[in-house]
């Protein structure tokens, strides 16, 4: 009895390994690079058909462009994130990703809302979507 517990044991762990490593890897048997869901790099946003930031964040991590509170009277806005772009504040909201070519991107992060808080002050509610291209800062 002990040694077939055993054996359904070790069944059992060899089929959440190979679950877990068929989880690590990409279609085409080469492993995914993914730096995490609060960066998108160079190479993420080649890899997709994107002619913008927008479309790299619309098609990456969507998540980014919802709101994350209501508008107020102090908070017009809502909970959009704001867009920086080589560390300057643009005000038109996350249209302004439409701005920046996908060519041009070197890197795109998201914080948070309290640490954009910290960083940047208050109005930062829905925290910042912050594009640094190859030609800025």
């Amino acid at each position: 009895m002990t040694s077939r517990r055993h054996w359904v044991t070790g069944l059992i762990m060899a089929g959440v390994w190979w679950t877990v490593a068929a989880g690590c890897v990409k279609q085409g048997g080469t492993a995914a690079r993914y730096s995490g869901s609060d960066v998108i790099t160079a190479e993420e946003a080649r890899g997709t058909s994107a002619n913008d930031a927008y479309d790299v964040v619309q098609l990456l991590r969507p998540m980014w462009l919802r709101p994350r509170a209501a508008p107020s009277l102090t908070n017009a806005r809502g909970g959009y994130a704001r867009i920086y772009v080589d560390n300057v504040p643009l005000a038109g909201g996350t249209r302004e990703l439409r701005t920046v070519p996908a060519g041009d991107i070197r890197e795109i992060h998201y914080i948070s809302p309290a640490d954009a808080t910290t960083r940047f002050g208050t109005g930062h509610a829905g925290g910042v979507i912050m594009v640094m291209t190859r030609s800025g800062g």
